[in-house]
């Protein structure tokens, strides 16, 4: 499609090539293989297992780079939603015209890989706000604003606040309605739903039981091993790892659906809140129009 098709580009958004979840991990990368992996196969081995101690690093950076984010662009006649480069490659549509759009509101989403920290997760500190789209078709978009270093976390950032005001600006301009489809939410549900949302993902009890049990699960195991006179094969050890790691999998497995749900609920709560400002401002406007107040 051409740029007089798209009309004017109203606002470009760059996001961060890489989340800071993902830079953390590559900073853990590079200490283990060029600091701890050197030290521990003694000075002179600084090329550990043959070399096969890069890979990791190289998983990482081959998983940054395909991950690797494009710009949203925001024109008068339609969006160019951000793609991963692997979805690029793949021939992923990436713009979408404002007319095959039927509803655009704030969504909730939570930093890739929170889930792996059930203690922040659980107090809702890794929720952010992006931009939801519904098309006609059935499809959803999520549009990520996840700011550029961890002191920066909040819910609406620079970018999210830019983008869904020069949005709000095209569709008022026009006087055409963001949200088409929202729910009529009587207020009791909304406070029942805001009260939900608020409420921590897991108790604090079974978050410390997951995370503490696996030493307790293996040292029971191996005193059982050792009580039935069971060799310790191979076998026998991948089993116990098993065992071991279940409890933090179930933690975050659990944390990451009530994540979630949360997440749904205050999407929800967004879209209806986002047509009630769109009502406000048509009844405004008619007002002013028809004289009823200065």
């Amino acid at each position: 499609m051409d740029s007089e098709e798209r009309g004017p580009l109203l606002y470009a958004y760059t996001p961060i090539p890489a989340n800071p979840m993902t830079v953390a991990l590559l900073l853990l990368v590079l200490v283990v293989t060029f600091g701890i992996g050197p030290i521990a196969g003694g000075l002179a081995g600084l090329w550990p297992l043959g070399g096969l101690c890069f890979i990791p690093l190289a998983i990482v950076l081959l998983a940054i780079a395909a991950f690797k984010p494009s710009p949203t662009l925001v024109f008068e006649q339609g969006i160019e939603v951000s793609l991963p480069l692997w979805r690029r490659i793949l021939g992923s549509p990436r713009y979408i015209p404002w007319s095959d759009i039927r509803n655009v509101y704030p969504k909730s989403y939570e930093v890739a890989g929170s889930f792996l920290s059930p203690f922040a997760s659980s107090a809702g500190t890794l929720v952010h706000t992006g931009i939801g789209i519904e098309t006609k078709d059935g499809r959803t978009r999520l549009i990520r604003f996840t700011p550029g270093s961890i002191r920066a976390f909040r819910a609406e950032t620079q970018g999210y606040q830019e983008t869904m005001a020069m949005i709000r600006d095209r569709f008022a301009r026009r006087h055409e309605r963001m949200v088409t489809t929202a729910k009529n939410i009587p207020d009791a549900q909304v406070l029942a739903m805001e009260a939900e949302a608020r409420r921590p993902l897991v108790r604090i009890e079974g978050v410390f039981a997951a995370f503490f049990l696996p030493p307790s699960i293996v040292i029971v195991l191996l005193v059982a091993l050792e009580s039935a006179r069971i060799p310790l094969t191979s076998l026998a050890i991948l089993l116990i790892l098993v065992a071991a790691i279940l409890p933090p999998a179930v933690s975050m497995a659990r944390t990451l659906r009530q994540s979630e749900r949360r997440n749904a609920i205050l999407s929800e709560l967004a879209k209806h809140q986002e047509h009630l400002r769109e009502l406000a401002t048509t009844l405004g406007d008619e007002a002013r129009t028809d004289g009823s107040y200065p």
